[in-house]
């Protein structure tokens, strides 16, 4: 089964105590989700991130190392983001600290996520974010409204 949300999902209270018919306000946060895909070396491995999204991590599980491992680049829109290890293991990608801004907020429209490992080796490439409007706000549309 496959459910498909317009908005950010948002984690918050649905009711009020006082019962008053006001809409309790939203007072957690949003929900952070992943994409997952199968790669082979030397073939680029791609996932699309939606507009306004915050990147959390970039991890590589690696079946089957490359002939020779290295630390190839994960690219977001064609910019350097992160270097991801394909070397046999569970692998953390290491965040660009100069990219700190691109990865806090993608942007306003969605954008490809791209690694290709070194020849030979064979994974799942994880990419963690929670998924934000594209301005990078949480709020669903027709947060605040009251029933009176």
């Amino acid at each position: 089964m496959s459910v498909t949300f317009n908005t950010p999902i948002r984690v918050f209270k649905r009711n009020n105590p006082s019962n008053d018919g006001t809409i309790a306000p939203d007072n957690t946060g949003a929900v952070v989700v992943s994409q997952d895909k199968a790669f082979v070396g030397g073939t680029a491995c791609t996932l699309t991130i939606p507009a306004g999204a915050i990147i959390h991590s970039v991890s590589s599980y690696v079946s089957t190392a490359a002939g020779t491992p290295g630390t190839p680049n994960v690219t977001l829109g064609g910019t350097v983001v992160a270097t991801l290890s394909d070397d046999a293991g569970v692998n953390a990608g290491s965040l660009a600290a100069g990219q700190a801004e691109l990865l806090s907020n993608i942007g306003t429209t969605d954008k490809t996520l791209s690694f290709t490992a070194g020849a030979d080796a064979e994974g799942t490439l994880l990419v963690v974010y929670t998924a934000r409007n594209p301005d990078g706000t949480i709020t669903q549309p027709g947060s605040g409204y009251t029933n009176n």
